[in-house]
């Protein structure tokens, strides 16, 4: 890891640099047997983001261990193949309803390239790569000049421009954020799209699930929310962000804006828990914080944000 992060990980926030810092353990969701290991979360007070720290594993064991569950393909986890199909029609829809007709797209962090063999057969020219593509999609037969290459964004041309950029839950895995929606920003035409997802700190969820929320694993680095997204879109030259109003996920039912929490509900929790009234009230008040602060997105547990590269951009500079 870059020095420079490993410093602002371990003291001060990568977002708004602060210094006030909580530091606590929570358990990895990925783990099984459940509630079997603990990670270290540091969570920034100020702008409200966490990472994990120390790492759990390095990026490269997070390669291996991904490649072996899309090989593993086991049901209704993450990598459930038909799991999978679902939560890519949503997120097929979700573009075709900001761009009418087919265009250039590339995916970054592909996984086993069910999303990118969906667009390619509604006619779009989709590149899908990741370093855990398995072997086993290689060889599958993509519509029209669609591909998928096992590798990273160096492995595409430099002077390749998409319509769109994808990032669905990939940002949360890297050890750099900034760097790696910068380097995808490059990559977005003159009034193209770059589209990230990835869970959202900044939710009722969260705090409802304390320290077993399922977005605690042992592969997530970093734990982010609509500020910090956007500071980065924003450092990256794109404008114009859109955050979707909604979970990209067929089985959310939910709302993206966040309830007000009842006093009366808190008296109901304290007296059937009289033991647990601290944790209570410090859930109630950290709801109630929340709700003034982020009640617009604070029901969506993962957040799906748009930002567009200015149409006299070109690789973040404002054309003569």
């Amino acid at each position: 890891m870059n020095a420079n992060v490993v410093d602002q990980t371990n003291s001060s926030c990568l977002f708004c640099k602060s210094g006030h810092l909580r530091y606590f353990t929570a358990y990895a969701s990925d783990i099984s047997p459940p509630l079997s290991r603990r990670i270290n979360i540091v969570e920034c007070l100020h702008c409200l983001c966490a990472w994990q720290w120390p790492l759990q594993r390095t990026e490269q064991e997070s390669v291996t261990v991904f490649k072996d569950a899309y090989l593993t393909q086991n049901e209704e986890s993450y990598f459930d193949p038909e799991k999978r199909k679902s939560v890519a029609a949503l997120q097929c829809a979700f573009i075709q309803s900001k761009i009418h007709k087919p265009a250039r797209l590339l995916d970054i962090g592909c996984g086993d390239g069910v999303f990118i063999k969906l667009m390619a057969d509604q006619g779009w020219e989709a590149t899908g790569l990741d370093p855990s593509l398995p072997f086993t999609a290689m060889p599958q037969k993509l519509a029209g000049k669609s591909r998928l290459i096992q590798g990273a964004l160096a492995d595409v041309p430099q002077n390749e421009r998409y319509d769109v950029v994808t990032l669905w839950d990939v940002i949360e895995h890297v050890e750099q954020p900034h760097k790696l929606i910068s380097d995808a920003a490059t990559r977005v035409a003159p009034g193209g799209m770059l589209i990230v997802e990835t869970g959202n700190y900044q939710c009722a969820g969260r705090i409802s699930a304390g320290d077993e929320w399922w977005n605690y694993q042992m592969d997530h680095r970093w734990y982010l929310a609509p500020p910090q997204l956007e500071i980065m879109m924003k450092a990256a030259g794109l404008e114009d962000f859109y955050l979707a109003e909604r979970v990209l996920r067929p089985w959310w039912k939910g709302r993206p804006d966040m309830l007000r929490p009842r006093f009366f509900t808190l008296l109901k929790s304290i007296a059937k828990r009289p033991f647990h009234c601290l944790s209570t009230w410090r859930r109630y008040r950290e709801m109630s914080l929340g709700y003034t602060a982020w009640r617009q997105w604070g029901g969506l547990e993962i957040m799906t944000m748009i930002g567009r590269r200015p149409k006299n951009n070109i690789d973040g500079h404002i054309a003569a």
